[in-house]
């Protein structure tokens, strides 16, 4: 049925920005599959699909990228916030980039708003960056370190 053939670098996906290379994905055939459970060790990260709508909290040692809707609350390292995604709830991580919208408070040591995000929240931050066309309806908050 499948011919045995040598798992080497060549036959994997090249990695992409923002985790758009997710492990175990079926279309790069068994050779992927086999090597992916090293890249899993490596590559801490789980994906919302822009087809998907998650209700609850997702909580992750790793890195989300969200491309398709969350209603529910976010904690994990690095969270992306795709361009037509959205975030309905709280989100608390180390690292959060928003391409597209969210609701709810935003507690992260940097937050990056990229010109698409359209953002509805109170932002608790350590570092934080907008660039030019990000629409923010809130508050922003520096964190102090001191209490921490």
């Amino acid at each position: 049925m499948f011919s045995p053939r040598k798992v080497d670098g060549s036959t994997l996906p090249s990695a992409s920005n923002d985790l758009d290379r997710a492990p175990g994905n079926s279309q790069y055939g068994p050779s992927y599959q086999a090597a992916s459970t090293v890249d899993r060790a490596k590559s801490n990260h789980s994906i919302v699909d822009e087809c998907l709508t998650m209700k609850g909290d997702l909580e992750s040692d790793g890195d989300i990228l969200v491309r398709g809707k969350v209603i529910g609350n976010i904690k994990c390292k690095l969270l992306i916030v795709d361009v037509d995604a959205l975030v309905e709830g709280g989100i608390n991580a180390e690292d959060v980039v928003i391409r597209g919208r969210t609701k709810g408070v935003i507690d992260a040591n940097r937050v990056k708003l990229e010109k698409s995000a359209n953002v509805d929240s109170e932002i608790c931050h350590s570092t934080f960056s907008a660039e030019e066309g990000a629409r923010i309806k809130g508050s922003l908050k520096l964190r102090d370190d001191a209490k921490a």
